[in-house]
């Protein structure tokens, strides 16, 4: 048990505690799957199997069908390896935008081109590649501006999908 005064004793109890059971009773096509998405290099299937614990031929099966659907890339047949395919995720969020309603459209794209002029404003830039964070310390610590790039960088790329998505004409309306 740990007390107030000492803060740097163990906690009561871990993550680990009951972590078997949690995986127990999760199919293991689910656990594959789960495993499946963070396969963003050419992964064998016996360390998908690992990963998800389960046998190799069951990762096997369940990868071939993620395959199969699209969501994977066979990389290599001996040893039989997977990895993410990214064009399938990139069409399933450009789906997920075009259904999105108009007043949702219209809200999300309102907070993002006003979260991009914000920026714009603070850095005297129209785009985030344009500022060199070690250069604008003024504006905090470079890990900090490099991140509040970063974000700014997804914002402007978040509008250009959603008009993308919709069709809209003002795709490059002084964003990147």
């Amino acid at each position: 048990m740990r007390s107030h005064d000492d803060e740097h004793s163990p906690p009561e109890s871990d993550f680990s505690d009951g972590l078997a059971e949690r995986v127990e009773n999760i199919p293991t096509d689910e656990r594959v799957y789960q495993t499946a998405l963070e396969l963003y290099e050419p992964t064998q299937v016996s360390e998908v199997a690992e990963r998800a614990d389960c046998s190799k031929n069951a990762a096997r099966r369940h990868l071939k069908r993620l395959a199969e659907i699209g969501l994977l890339t066979r990389v290599m047949d001996n040893p039989e390896s997977f990895e993410r395919n990214e064009s399938y995720f990139e069409w399933r969020r450009f789906n997920r935008l075009s259904e999105l309603s108009d007043s949702e459209y219209k809200k999300r794209v309102g907070e993002l081109l006003s979260e991009n002029e914000s920026y714009q404003k603070q850095y005297d830039a129209e785009r985030p590649g344009e500022i060199d964070p070690l250069e604008y310390t003024e504006y905090g610590d470079p890990e900090q501006v490099w991140l509040e790039l970063n974000n700014w960088e997804a914002i402007q790329t978040e509008i250009q999908e959603l008009r993308r998505a919709r069709h809209d004409e003002r795709v490059d309306e002084g964003v990147a």
